[in-house]
């Protein structure tokens, strides 16, 4: 009897394009000065306008024309930006290789004190950054896929994923149509035949 055994597992972690809302993702805004509420993270419609302190004034269209978050240091105006946009939890558990893709626009200004973060954690507290932005990513018109390797994270029961935004008087950062997805080995499929001929099987038994 010849027995044969084969899987490797691939999977969609945590998707979300916002179109019908947050979605279970959670945000903070811990900004001073200025007018800190228009700094939050919103989500915005598509073709969303910005009359913006200075020249040009963007209308905002993500990768799949949708609604997309917005979290809008320029709209806040003098003070400290200080935003995260969180996911839900979700589990790496029989994945050996994890990664995070999103679509963003990242408008950079100038300083130090101006960057886009991508972090993870294990346990929604301690966070560690895998991906800085320090400068201008796609456009208003021209949403940019990122990648950022979650390796680190692969096998752990609970993850979470955060864009963090800092800034001073800056800019803004756009962000629409997240996933994590994972490879690595999954359930086996089984097949069974005798020799000679006249048995087969898929039963794991």
């Amino acid at each position: 009897m010849n027995l044969s055994a084969t899987g490797v597992g691939i999977g969609t972690l945590l998707t979300q394009g916002f179109n019908a809302g947050a979605g279970g993702w959670t945000t903070t805004n811990t900004s001073t000065g200025g007018t800190p509420a228009n700094a939050a993270w919103t989500l915005r419609p598509n073709n969303y306008f910005y009359n913006a302190s200075s020249n040009p004034d963007p209308t905002f269209s993500s990768n799949d024309a949708s609604q997309f978050y917005l979290s809008n240091s320029d709209a806040q105006g003098s003070g400290t930006t200080a935003t995260t946009l969180v996911s839900p939890s979700f589990s790496t558990i029989g994945y050996t290789s994890v990664s995070l893709n999103y679509y963003h626009y990242y408008r950079y200004n100038s300083g130090t004190s101006d960057r886009a973060f991508v972090e993870v954690s294990t346990n929604g507290s301690s966070w560690t950054t895998l991906q800085t932005h320090s400068s201008t990513q796609g456009a208003d018109d021209a949403f940019v896929l990122a990648t950022v390797n979650l390796n680190s994270v692969a096998g752990q029961p609970t993850v979470f994923v955060r864009f963090r935004y800092a800034a001073t008087w800056d800019w803004y950062w756009a962000v629409d149509n997240v996933t994590v997805s994972g490879t690595g080995p999954a359930a086996l499929t089984w097949a069974s035949s005798a020799n000679p001929s006249g048995f087969t099987s898929n039963a794991q038994n």
